[in-house]
């Protein structure tokens, strides 16, 4: 009886129904694995416990090794890497990446945000990143070894690469000599892993042109080794690449065949998974890739670009749009703002399809090459690491209707790394995965056309989805918010709306004239009244902040020009292309932020404009109070903790 009652209470908390008069196990397409059933394992149930996650890498190491010279670039179109080395460093939203991992799901590879499940997909690799996503699968052989093509890994260095980091020799930094290092192979006696650092102070040149043939090769790989390992395919150390890349890079036309793109998204899945949980204070990964989806799909933590006009892709990939570091104000909100716009996301905040046809028409070809496998429901493999792509979890991404009898991932399916695996054969051992990836076509997922005449898919699974996942990060408050803080750009407009309104007509307010105007005017001083008697609005000091260079607020200032907050053609229906919100005249320089050379203002010492205009936004930033948690926050219980083990 004990344990019947044990059976029932288990198949309670799991969700599972047990249904009456049977004992048979739940069909698949009712197991409905949410972030709660992972209990204390994951970060989302230690909101206060956790850190801030750190980019491990990023593309600012990337501007340590321009690349100019017209050979060299040649080389990297034909190896399926120029779209890459034209993106440009962004400064991380830490918050916003925190607030993301948060939400996401190991057992979906997803999202779970109100509006349904979202996820980075190989749409949103090729499209963003504009690198190969179709062909074989990442992986090779064992080459180094007894009786193999390589004895030793420095053998296989000087082979592929002419040289490899001696322990004796002291090295230079091309960029300044007075800076020097030792460098030595990494991972301990086997050797496996060379720093990046030395591959750029080694192999770093004005120009390639003098070159042979072999040795300009050596280079050319050299650089696709670096691009790896600190953008592409980085691991928490930040610092070294594994030389597995290197040796199916003997070939570099065989090399631009293979699924780049699918290893970077199996790699980001396995990064995304492991920051979950609690104790990681880093995240690896293709990080770029993400905050440039989050960007592309959401609103939250989204900048405004400051472009005047639509930047042209010109056979460049959707990334590009993002370079312009200086023309873009930056997001500037924290954890729990983030936190409370994704529990309180809505569907029109969310661009389910930002790729148009007008965007696709301007990528480059790279990025459009395997389009009809965006939608296959195959593992993708990143050597060691393989992680299951499933679109069906995220139809309307492809303008599909949702679908709510989605298979679960497969239950027998594990996740293995490389740990206490020095010499396995990989192709063997993911020989299963890597049939299942060679058939993908086979594999693709469709559905109906999104259109007005069948909403009611949508809101039939949103009703399906609400009823297993887990949605919230806090519960709902108890009583409205005492204190307004706005969180998004739209709000500090309202904000200044409502203030500047307040001051111009507050003389004329309670006005005894029997005129249409006063009586206007007495209305406005009411709702003005009745908005202060529901939320506090922190106003002290506001004009005074914003600085003798803003003009004085007026009712009769002609309305600004629509914009869409891209340095493109804008995703949404209803608004137009982007224009410049604090300027109409096009910058003087602009050519040379648009230029590959273009460096990023984090780097620049006399960029005094910027940094003024920073401190005095961070200023602002200061000199608001902290909005308290109970009022937005009472406290969390919709996750349960772990339980306490039994002394």
């Amino acid at each position: 009886m004990a344990s019947d009652q044990r059976r029932r209470r288990k198949k309670k908390t799991t969700g599972e129904h047990s249904g009456e008069g049977t004992s048979e196990a739940p069909p698949p397409t009712q197991i409905h694995p949410n972030i709660a059933s992972l209990l204390g394992t994951h970060r989302v149930a230690h909101p206060y416990g956790g850190t801030i996650l750190e980019a491990a890498s990023h593309l600012l190491m990337v501007h340590d090794w321009p690349v100019n010279c017209p050979r060299f670039m040649e080389a990297l179109r034909l190896v399926g890497l120029d779209c890459v080395s034209k993106m440009r460093y962004l400064r991380m939203d830490h918050h916003l990446l925190t607030a993301l991992v948060e939400r996401w799901s190991p057992q979906t590879n997803s999202f779970h945000l109100t509006v349904g499940e979202m996820t980075i997909t190989l749409q949103d690799v090729a499209m963003i990143l504009g690198v190969h996503i179709d062909g074989p699968a990442l992986v090779g052989h064992p080459v180094v070894g007894a009786g193999r093509c390589w004895l030793s890994w420095p053998d296989c260095c000087d082979d592929l690469l002419g040289s490899h980091p001696l322990a004796d020799v002291v090295y230079r930094d091309p960029f300044d000599h007075r800076i020097t290092s030792r460098f030595h192979m990494g991972q301990a006696h086997s050797q496996t892993c060379i720093p990046l650092r030395w591959l750029r102070w080694t192999f770093w040149r004005d120009s390639y042109l003098d070159l042979n043939d072999m040795d300009f090769w050596r280079h050319v790989r050299a650089y696709i080794l670096f691009i790896l390992g600190c953008h592409l395919l980085p691991y928490t150390s930040g610092s070294e690449i594994h030389l597995q890349y290197l040796t199916i890079m003997e070939d570099l036309a065989v090399f631009s065949t293979y699924s780049l793109g699918g290893a970077v998204l199996a790699h980001l899945y396995r990064e995304l998974g492991e920051a979950t949980r609690p104790s990681r204070a880093n995240i690896a990964g293709c990080i770029h890739l993400l905050q440039i989806w989050a960007w592309e799909h959401l609103h939250v933590g989204r900048p405004l670009l400051r472009v005047p006009f639509p930047v042209e892709l010109d056979g460049l990939s959707v990334g590009f749009r993002w370079n312009e570091d200086r023309l873009r104000e930056l997001p500037v909100g924290n954890l729990i703002t983030y936190r409370d716009e994704l529990d309180g996301l809505l569907d029109s905040q969310v661009i389910w399809q930002p790729y148009t046809p007008d965007i696709q028409a301007q990528v480059a070809q790279i990025c459009l090459s395997g389009a009809d496998i965006w939608t296959a429901r195959v593992p993708v493999i990143s050597w060691k690491r393989v992680e299951w792509h499933l679109p069906d979890r995220v139809l309307r991404q492809f303008g599909f209707c949702p679908r709510i009898d989605i298979q679960p991932m497969d239950p027998s399916f594990k996740r293995v790394d490389g740990r206490g695996k020095p010499d396995m054969d990989w192709m063997l051992y993911h020989q299963a995965h890597i049939a299942v990836w060679e058939s993908r076509r086979g594999f693709i997922v469709t559905g109906d056309l999104v259109d007005h005449h069948n909403t009611y898919s949508i809101h039939q699974y949103i009703h399906w989805y609400k009823s297993w996942a887990t949605l919230y990060m806090f519960k709902a408050p108890v009583e409205p918010p005492t204190t307004a803080y706005p969180r998004a750009p739209s709000e500090r407009l309202l904000r200044d709306f409502f203030l500047g309104t307040e001051q111009a007509l507050q003389q004329h307010f309670n006005g005894t004239d029997d005129t249409p105007q006063q009586r206007d005017i007495n209305t406005i001083a009411e709702l003005c009244r009745g908005l202060r008697r529901q939320l506090y609005i922190q106003d002290q000091r506001y004009f005074e902040d914003r600085g003798e260079h803003d003009a004085p607020f007026s009712m009769t200032l002609e309305p600004p020009h629509q914009y869409s907050g891209y340095a493109e053609l804008s995703s949404y229906h209803d608004q137009g292309p982007s224009t410049d919100l604090f300027s109409s005249q096009v910058p003087a320089d602009l050519e040379a932020y648009l230029s590959p050379d273009f460096v990023p203002s984090s780097i620049h010492t006399d960029d005094i404009a910027e940094e003024e205009a920073l401190e005095e936004e961070q200023h602002m930033l200061h000199q608001r109070p902290r909005r308290p948690p109970q009022h937005y926050t009472p406290g969390t219980d919709a996750l349960p903790q772990r339980p306490r083990r039994r002394r």
